[in-house]
């Protein structure tokens, strides 16, 4: 069986070569919508294969599920610019996709329950300026490959996920590893784009801005992640991650009262 590996770029030159060298030699497509990146990112790209697509779509869970509908590989493993895929994960998706040899050897990789798995959820791994975090809300799993046709991407302009049509979802152990958080100014920026970001979809949605939101909003967001999360157990990284979620949700607020 056939894999499509989908991704979407923009001015990622220092991240997405690792994040293709990861799954290198995994994948039978790589199609890749790139946002006109001037950093070198589509010569990287380019070199790697991949075919780049220019969509026109808005935000990134349209983007991607414009890729989900191009693609022709029978599974579909949707991954980041600053993502790298596990040794162990490689090995996963390879017997999942080598199908013809689980059917004997791990049936119960592809079956749940008695159903088919024509998804799994994988775990991730966040980093923080290069160092593993692993509280404060930053462990979890993700459903990433699924069979074509058995799923789609939400179209949320940020954090979309994939959401399944029909089917049982499967678990892996093998990590994807996040490097979401390089620097200060990245993380910065980052976190100062998605605050723009909510805000125009939030105003799209008739939502206003109101005294609670503006000033409780972004404390309880730190008090959310650093305390009842046990954010505090990652040290002082911990509570930069804090401290930006925090920035993002009141900044996204005041962003709101001044488009109104």
């Amino acid at each position: 069986m056939t894999l499509s590996v989908l991704m979407i770029t923009k001015n990622c030159a220092d991240v997405v070569g690792e994040a293709l060298e990861s799954v290198k030699g995994l994948w039978s497509e790589l199609l890749v919508d790139d946002e006109g990146s001037t950093d070198g990112t589509r010569e990287i790209l380019r070199r790697f294969g991949a075919t780049i697509v220019a969509s026109g779509k808005n935000g990134f869970g349209e983007r991607k599920q414009n890729l989900v509908e191009k693609a022709k590989g029978d599974w579909i493993l949707v991954l980041d610019a600053d993502e790298r895929v596990s040794s162990e994960l490689i090995y996963e998706i390879r017997r999942i996709t080598n199908h013809h040899k689980i059917m004997h050897v791990h049936k119960n990789v592809i079956e749940k329950n008695g159903s088919p798995v024509v998804a799994y959820r994988i775990p991730y791994q966040n980093y923080v300026f290069g160092r593993p975090v692993y509280y404060g809300g930053e462990k979890y799993a993700k459903v990433r490959l699924f069979r074509r046709g058995r799923a789609r991407i939400s179209p949320e302009a940020v954090h979309e996920e994939v959401v399944m049509k029909k089917g049982a979802v499967g678990e892996l152990k093998g990590k994807i590893h996040h490097h979401s958080y390089r620097t200060p100014t990245q993380l910065f920026r980052k976190f100062t784009s998605y605050a723009w970001i909510a805000a125009r979809q939030k105003s799209k949605a008739g939502e206003r801005a109101t005294f609670q939101k503006l000033f409780l909003y972004g404390p309880h967001m730190f008090w959310v992640r650093f305390i009842n999360d046990r954010g505090y157990r990652d040290g002082w990284r911990g509570l930069v991650l804090a401290l930006a979620f925090a920035y993002m949700e009141t900044l996204t607020y005041w962003i709101l009262l001044w488009r109104k």
